[in-house]
């Protein structure tokens, strides 16, 4: 898992956790405030209930003490009972009032007379006390259940009797609980028993554990119980004057809803947040799944890449579980040149339509693609017999062009490498080596397949032992430099010499430059090296001229990457200013492989090197892409024909002697000097002779020598 995926993960995560922290917080926020409501709403209708109640009682005192002063006043029981009957029609409030003689007889104000009831608080009245009495039936309703107030009366200081106003509080508490929004269900107690409730229910019905509540609120003056948190469900109460007791019951189904409610909605704001995040999750997923695929995918083929068989072979190489398997390294012979010459667009057709070929080819055999023109089939342990049998029918697989449109088609072949497994390979040394298999087969000139053998496991072993060394031979001053001489056939002189490089390691020992070279050009090694050349040459050609030798030049290799560098020109000035000698006595020479990267490019850097006097050297003409055109494109000063032609002019004779004799007379009449390469008899010699060659450089005048001998090459007396 890549850092950016576990960073999406954790920010993922850090989301979900504050989304639900937040939905918590706002939970339990809005449940407590649904609660505090509850709370506060209930608590301030206990509280008006009971101030009522305490000033009613309160303000029906002070009226039965003013009533009682003044029957201290009457004379007869029918002026009391007349005045009681005129003060009740002026006091609804109570029901009736009376006054009761010390004998206990109620004179009622309605004019009846009976016998006086809860006689307790009678007595207590007779010895002076205001006192309210205990429930009892009225005398007039028995259904209904009163209480009564009642004053001493007194004249002359002596009580002649008590006041007594009865009352029915259960009335007086609905008619206010009527006209008000209840937010609970209102008691009125008195003795245990219920006076008043808008509710239906009974109080111990209504209030889980009601008996144990109802003992509770008896022996506490004011306080609040809580029944259940969670639904705002509370018992408040408070005891008055007088003996009464409001509890309010908060218990609200309205309420549960809200609360019930608060508790989904922020659910679903947490589900809907997990679906979404898990959505997010899901569409990283598959994007990891997809970039995965893409990782191990080549995008061209959709065939499984290097990735894939790397675990592949893996896999397979471990001793637990090892079988043996056959691995056909397939690459594309000089595609290369395809791409240069047609573009890269027709090179991915021609990629594709081969490896859909191969697909056919290999059946259900495991084929991956490894690199541009590269392929991999791994098929099961066979027989050699049947192994050579399938490589060579994979080379005949080309033998038929590729058809890249109805009117387009391709001759495209292979070079295969073969490499069987064994046990304690492993993944980077089956490939290096089916690869170095695949390099024999180019040598050989392609279209075929080489099995990797022990012998070319030793050249392999070699090639990484170079490819290893070759890295430190120049910190190490192990390169040096030596000297072949070039004959002009004219003068029967030596003109000029080429500078050639040479490796001796103290590892491996005199190592040749067709090992080493091709890696130095292959990296960036070459333009250090490349500079270290320019400066031992100049060096050399310096301390010549101080020993007074100076009508020569010498000729050094410059290759394509070293040329192509932003640097290169500014390198060689300051290199020829510091050595303090003459440009014209360098001979730079390039390939061709120069004009065909970039000819602009190039032309404008061998034009600068000529205006600078240096002279320039078509290296190895005749090899790679051999166009006459590019004698025309390159202002170049010297033409050097390729060894190559003096084998094929011994081989064919006829045809190659047209054509080398075509060669030097185009060069002679463009102005170019021409040196013919690799002259190593004199029949060559005198063959060159009567073409009209120029120079001719080869082990028939002198193989590439030091510095001391390659100028003493100049003092002999030469025939030819």
């Amino acid at each position: 898992m890549s850092n950016r995926q576990v960073q999406a993960y954790f920010l993922l995560v850090i989301i979900l956790l504050t989304v639900v922290t937040l939905t918590i917080f706002n939970y339990k926020s809005s449940k407590e405030f649904v609660q505090e409501t509850v709370k506060k709403e209930n608590r301030l209708l206990l509280d008006n209930f009971t101030d009522e109640t305490n000033k009613f009682s309160n303000e029906r005192v002070a009226e039965l003490e003013l009533i009682a002063d003044y029957i201290a006043l009457l004379k007869t029981e029918e002026d009391i009972v007349q005045f009681l009957k005129n003060q009740r029609e002026k006091m609804p409030f109570f029901s009736s009032l009376g006054f009761i003689t010390p004998e206990g007889e109620v004179l009622a104000g309605d004019g009846s007379r009976f016998k006086v009831n809860q006689q307790e608080s009678f007595d207590r009245a007779l010895q002076g006390e205001l006192v309210f009495s205990e429930l009892f039936p009225y005398y007039q309703d028995s259904t209904q259940l009163v209480s009564a107030v009642r004053i001493p009366v007194f004249q002359d200081g002596n009580i002649i009797g008590v006041l007594s106003g009865v009352f029915n509080m259960g009335n007086l508490v609905g008619a206010i609980a009527s006209d008000s929004n209840l937010p609970g269900t209102l008691y009125l107690f008195r003795e245990n028993q219920v006076i008043f409730s808008n509710s239906n229910h009974d109080f111990e019905t209504a209030v889980p554990n009601g008996s144990q509540v109802l003992s509770q609120i008896n022996a506490m003056g004011q306080g609040t119980i809580i029944i259940d948190e969670n639904k705002a469900h509370y018992v408040m109460y408070q005891h008055t004057s007088g003996g009464w007791t409001f509890v309010v019951d908060s218990y609200k189904e309205k309420t549960v809803q809200q609360i019930s409610s608060i508790f989904w909605r922020n659910t679903m704001i947490v589900v809907l947040a997990i679906i979404f995040l898990c959505s997010i999750l899901y569409y990283l997923k598959r994007n990891e799944q997809r970039e995965e695929n893409m990782l191990k995918r080549d995008l061209l083929t959709n065939l499984p890449n290097r990735v894939v068989l790397e675990e592949r072979l893996k896999k397979g190489l471990n001793p637990q579980n090892f079988k043996r398997f056959t691995l056909y390294f397939i690459n594309l012979d000089r595609f290369k040149d395809i791409n240069e010459r047609n573009g890269y667009q027709l090179g991915d057709r021609v990629l594709f339509e081969t490896s859909r070929k191969i697909q056919a080819f290999a059946g259900k055999n495991e084929l991956y693609r490894v690199g541009g023109d590269e392929f991999v089939l791994l098929v099961p342990a066979h027989s050699e017999e049947e192994l050579r049998t399938r490589g060579l029918e994979l080379v005949k697989l080309m033998e038929v062009p590729i058809e890249l449109s109805s009117t387009e088609s391709m001759w495209v072949t292979f070079s295969v490498g073969i490499r069987k497994s064994q046990l304690g390979d492993w993944p980077d040394l089956m490939m290096q080596d089916a690869t170095f298999a695949v390099q024999e087969a180019k040598k050989q000139g392609g279209n075929r397949f080489v099995f990797f053998s022990q012998e070319l496991a030793n050249q392999n072993e070699r090639v990484r032992l170079i490819a290893n060394n070759v890295v430190h031979a120049l910190a190490n001053n192990e390169f040096f430099m030596v000297y072949q001489p070039v004959y002009d056939l004219s003068t029967k002189n030596i003109t000029s010499y080429e500078a050639l490089l040479r490796w001796k390691s103290p590892t491996i020992g005199q190592v040749s430059p067709v090992e080493f070279i091709p890696l130095l050009e292959e990296s960036d090694l070459i333009i250090p090296v490349g500079k270290w050349i320019l400066r031992q040459v100049t060096a050399q050609l310096n301390r010549w001229e101080a020993e007074g030798h100076e009508d020569f030049q010498v000729a050094v290799n410059i290759s394509v990457r070293q040329m192509m560098h932003p640097d290169f020109l500014h390198d060689v000035k300051s290199i020829i200013h510091e050595a303090n000698i003459s440009a014209q006595r360098l001979i730079f020479e390039i390939t061709e492989t120069v004009a065909v990267q970039n000819s602009e490019l190039a032309n404008q850097i061998l034009t600068e090197l000529n205006n600078l006097g240096v002279k320039t050297a078509l290296d190895d003409f005749g090899t790679g892409y051999s166009s006459l055109s590019i004698l025309k494109i390159l202002p170049i000063q010297q033409l050097k024909v390729d060894r190559s032609f003096i084998v094929k002019m011994e081989l064919e004779e006829d045809k190659s002697l047209v054509i080398l004799q075509g060669i030097l007379d185009i060069a002679r009449n463009l102005g170019m000097t021409t040196v013919m390469e690799g002259v190593e008899t004199l029949e060559q010699l005198d063959l060159l002779k009567n073409m009209g060659a120029q120079k001719i450089q080869g082990f028939l005048i002198s193989q590439a020598v030091v510095a001391e001998l390659a100028i003493e090459l100049r003092k002999q007396t030469w025939l030819h």
